[in-house]
């Protein structure tokens, strides 16, 4: 479906999710534009209300790795749409790593440690 979005509108199109799961999709069949970052549509799914909004970006802002469906199924002509987003795609999966260590050393930490507080023993 997402492959559908992009190639019919011709743009860039954006699936973030908090589950890990976005993905960037490009045109099937045709070339990008002179500034491609132009034409970017990011939809963004909320789970808790069950629908999906519009996400207006900052330019030059991460975007996340282009959908492997769509590599293998693009022309010679679309090809070129990823060049021009590499940067921006490989920033956002070192912010992932990075957001998803902090989130693992968390989870080894405790949140609060009062074993070692003398100041508590008066209560």
């Amino acid at each position: 479906m997402d492959r559908l979005i992009a190639s019919a509108y011709d743009k860039v199109y954006i699936d973030l999710t908090i589950y890990g799961f976005s993905e960037t999709f490009f045109p099937l069949r045709s070339g990008p534009p002179k500034d491609p970052s132009e034409s970017i549509m990011c939809i963004g799914w909320l789970s808790k209300s069950l629908h999906f909004v519009e996400i207006y970006l900052k330019l030059r802002c991460t975007i996340p790795s282009t959908s492997l469906e769509w590599m293998s199924h693009s022309t010679k002509e679309a090809e070129t749409w990823s060049d021009q987003f590499l940067e921006r795609m490989e920033e956002f999966t070192k912010l992932s790593e990075l957001e998803r260590f902090n989130k693992e050393k968390l989870k080894e930490e405790p949140d609060v440690d009062l074993c070692g507080d003398a100041s508590f023993d008066a209560f």
